[in-house]
């Protein structure tokens, strides 16, 4: 199954190229472990958007004479390394549920998850080594990971703070999911003529940040059970996003009783906890913080030089962080 998001067919060559990306995906699940290979597949094909190769391929389109085989490879790893922090975040966040279907760990356990989380990585590597021209893009996806692991421990350290600052979250996902996002960005740059690490760089930055903190805006304005979801899961957890930090200044008092039950907080308590959040306006102060963000990328993205592409990149950012997918 090689069908991709929906939101590509306005854009004919990458939702082609995006098709591709993921065929090699599947191809490269080799395991033997067939109630593993079928797991991973599934999740593989559950509709995920596929951003992040997205970006490296409309980067790489400022070049002519790309090595289509190439570009189109080292995606699937990014992509796959992707799917593998997924696999890890899930165990360590005892997530049941996963774009509307059953992780993995809930499925399979706990071992099973990490250890295909761990052979997706392998994958990744595989291809990056089996594609790449030179070491630049293996030293710079291992530089990366280093970052995504980074800010997951810091998630780790910060559950049921109820001190953690907007810094804090800043830094958590800068390292947990912008750092992919600049990935994206720089590996495409790469195969590209651009000669604009640095822009392309802030560019993926600013995309990755804003996108994260429009996610965990959507914990807060959507119902979870459409989603087949615990109402906010990672209230339960002990992950507290920008809209609750932002709302914990003006509505301590009230929230505070609620959070300091930490796991033991019921959905009951937790629907408390959004509808407070709402009120405080804990909720519009987080968008205006990603609007911020997705206004960064779009001046970053103005200063490329001029091609076809750009428009392109312009127009799937601007619908992506105003959440029209």
């Amino acid at each position: 199954m090689t069908a991709v998001h929906p939101m590509w067919m306005n854009y004919p060559e990458l939702h082609e190229e995006l098709k591709q990306v993921k065929k090699i995906m599947r191809d490269s699940i080799q395991i033997e472990n067939k109630a593993i290979k079928d797991a991973i597949l599934s999740v593989l094909d559950s509709g995920g958007k596929m951003v992040r190769p997205a970006y490296l391929i409309l980067f790489s389109m400022w070049n002519d004479n790309r090595n289509k085989e190439e570009v189109l490879a080292i995606a699937a790893a990014l992509e796959l390394l992707h799917v593998a922090t997924l696999f890890h975040d899930d165990v360590i966040d005892e997530s049941s549920v996963r774009r509307g279907q059953e992780t993995i760990s809930a499925k399979l356990g706990n071992r099973v998850a990490i250890y295909a989380g761990d052979y997706l990585l392998t994958v990744c590597y595989q291809l990056l080594s089996s594609y790449s021209k030179d070491l630049v893009n293996i030293q710079i996806p291992t530089s990366g990971m280093m970052q995504v692991i980074q800010g997951e421990l810091s998630q780790m350290e910060e559950r049921y703070r109820l001190d953690v600052t907007v810094q804090d979250y800043l830094k958590r996902i800068e390292g947990k999911t912008a750092q992919l996002f600049m990935l994206s960005c720089v590996m495409g740059e790469q195969f590209s003529v651009l000669k604009e690490e640095a822009r392309a760089r802030q560019i993926g930055h600013a995309i990755g940040m804003s996108f994260q903190i429009l996610d965990d805006i959507l914990d807060y304005e959507i119902d979870a059970h459409q989603f087949g979801k615990p109402v906010l899961e990672d209230v339960a957890q002990g992950v507290y996003t920008l809209p609750l930090i932002m709302a914990l200044s003006k509505k301590e008092k009230e929230l505070l009783p609620l959070l300091e039950k930490k796991e033991l907080i019921s959905e009951v308590e937790r629907k408390k906890v959004q509808q407070l959040v709402l009120k405080s306006g804990g909720v519009e102060s987080a968008k205006e913080l990603a609007k911020k963000y997705t206004d960064r990328a779009l001046q970053q993205i103005e200063r490329l030089p001029e091609k076809n592409v750009k428009a392109m990149l312009f127009d799937i950012t601007s619908r992506l962080l105003q959440r029209e997918y």
